[in-house]
This record gives structure tokens, C-alpha cells and sequence, in this order.
């Protein structure tokens, strides 16, 4: 199962970092530089924290305060939340829901080796995706049980007819449509 990886198969390697003494104006240059949205701060060559540019706007655009003047320590979000390369998507998903957290740096044998994102584990749900696909189809349908009025709106879940998701999904012909394809199907008449 797609959830049951190991995280050493979907982390990136190649972790943009720097030293917690850096200012945050050289940092926001690296991480346009690397095209990144988070900086992992390092003291001593150890880990310690993580800045993002959600954390830079907060701190600092939002008080107009002059980056050149904060260090990376002073804004970045510790103790650091870490996983091992070994630990298994299904956990870390579970653990940066509970965490709210985006950006997972992983450490093996005291090292920083990489760093999970929650794109990361997006890109290789699609198992994931599929279930929760399954599961607002099923709740749709379980809503509109009885109910179903030709032409009245039923809420969100996938078209019938085109299969994508739609926040306005009209009972149409005995189909769940978007209103695209309540369009086509009138046209169609």
C-alpha cells in the first residue's frame, strides 16, 4: 500500500539551509535562489529550527520590520519536529496533520538527510486521492438518498458525467452533474 513507505523513497535530499545567526534578508536570497519555501536553521552544523516564508511574512513584512536586521533564530519555529528516513508516510502524514506542519527535515544517525513536504506526500497519494474520491461520492450519494428532486443542487462531490470535482453538483437526467455538463445534457434534449 502507497502509505505504508518508507520515507527514504519520497524525501528530498538536497536540504536548503542556514546557520541560525544569518539574517533573515540573506536567508529570503537563498531560498529565491534554490526556488524553496523554507530555510532549515542549523547551529553548529545541528538542526535546530526551520523558517518558511509564512514565518517571514508574519514576523516580519506584516510589522515592517527590515529583514536585514532579524537573525534566522529569532523567527524560526523550534524545537524542530523531525522524522527518520525509515518511518513510514502513513505515520508522518498523521504526525504533520496532528503538528500542523508542512515540512518534515529528516535526521539518520544524528544527520540531516532530507525533508518530507506535504506536496511530497501528495504526489504519491494517488491511492489516497482515489479513497477520498470514493468517500465524497459515497457521502453525496448517502445525502441525497430519497431526496433526489430533477434540477434541485445537492452540494459538492464528482459529476457523473465528466468526473471532476465540482462544489455545485445539480441532480440532472437521474446524473449528479456539474453545471457544465447539466449544459451539455439540456443542449443535448
Amino acid at each position: 500500500m502507497e502509505t505504508d513507505i518508507p520515507l527514504r523513497e519520497i524525501m528530498v535530499r538536497e536540504v536548503v539551509t542556514g546557520d541560525e545567526n544569518l539574517n533573515v534578508r540573506e536567508a529570503a536570497k537563498i531560498m529565491k535562489k534554490y526556488d524553496v519555501d523554507s530555510i532549515v536553521v542549523l547551529n553548529d552544523g545541528d538542526p535546530v529550527g526551520i523558517v518558511t516564508q509564512g514565518d517571514i511574512i508574519g514576523e516580519l513584512v506584516s510589522k515592517d520590520t527590515t529583514p536585514s536586521t532579524v537573525k534566522l533564530k529569532d523567527i524560526m519555529t523550534t524545537p524542530l519536529v523531525t522524522a527518520s528516513p525509515d518511518d513510514r508516510l502513513s505515520d508522518i502524514a498523521t504526525k504533520m496533520a496532528t503538528e500542523k506542519i508542512r515540512k518534515v527535515p529528516m535526521i539518520e544517525n544524528g544527520k540531516l538527510v532530507g525533508i518530507v513536504a506535504d506536496v511530497d506526500i501528495l504526489s504519491v497519494s494517488s491511492q489516497m486521492n482515489s479513497i477520498l474520491e470514493d468517500l465524497i461520492e459515497m457521502n453525496v450519494e448517502r445525502d441525497i438518498l430519497g431526496t433526489e428532486i430533477e434540477g434541485e443542487e445537492i452540494g459538492q462531490g464528482i459529476c457523473e458525467k465528466c468526473g471532476s470535482f465540482s462544489n455545485d453538483l445539480i441532480l440532472t437526467d437521474g446524473l449528479m452533474v456539474c453545471e457544465s455538463c447539466k449544459e451539455e445534457l439540456e443542449s443535448e434534449l
